[in-house]
C-alpha cells in the first residue's frame, strides 16, 4: 500500500484498502491490523524524525500533542476532525506516549464505530501520511516542547 501512495496511484490503493475492509483470504492481513501497524510506524517515524525531545509543560500538561494545520495554514485540533480520522489521530498520540492500551481502544472505535467507506478512507490517510512522513528531513538537533 505505501508503493502505491509513493507512486501517487490512488486507484490501486483504494482497491487495496477496499479488499481489507471487505474481508480477506487466508494468510492475508486482516484491516485490524494493517491500520494498527500504519498508525504505530507514523508514531515510530515521528519520533525518529524529531529526534530525541526535551519534556516541556505546554497548557499545564505534559506529554504529545498534535495540532494539524489545514492548506490556508490555520491550526485544527485533533478533536475537531470528523470521524473516524479524529480516532486515527488520537492512536498516533498514545502510541507516542506508548500507551497500546489507548491505542487499540481509538481504533477500535474506527473499526468497529464506522461505516465500510469511512474504515477505507481512515486507512488510505494514513498511508498517504506515513509515505510523506517517510520523505520529511530529521529535525537537526534537539527538539523543545514550545511554550
Amino acid at each position: 500500500m505505501l508503493a502505491f501512495a509513493g507512486d501517487g496511484d490512488r486507484v490501486t490503493l483504494t482497491q487495496q484498502a477496499a479488499a481489507l475492509v471487505y474481508g480477506r483470504r487466508p494468510g492475508e492481513a486482516s484491516y485490524d491490523d494493517v491500520l494498527e501497524w500504519v498508525v504505530n510506524t507514523v508514531a515510530d517515524v515521528i519520533a525518529e524524525k524529531m529526534g530525541p525531545a526535551v519534556d516541556g509543560d505546554v497548557d499545564g500538561t505534559t506529554g504529545y500533542a498534535i495540532t494539524l494545520r489545514t492548506p490556508e495554514g490555520d491550526h485544527l485540533p485533533i478533536e475537531d476532525l470528523p470521524t473516524p480520522e479524529r480516532y486515527v489521530w488520537q492512536a498516533v498520540v498514545e502510541a507516542l506516549e506508548g500507551d497500546a492500551r489507548r491505542v487499540h481502544g481509538c481504533l477500535e472505535i474506527v473499526e468497529r464505530g464506522s461505516g465500510p467507506g469511512e474504515r477505507a478512507r481512515a486507512l488510505i490517510e494514513a498511508v498517504c501520511l506515513l509515505d510523506r512522513l517517510l520523505d520529511l528531513p530529521a529535525l537537526p538537533g534537539t527538539y523543545t516542547v514550545p511554550e
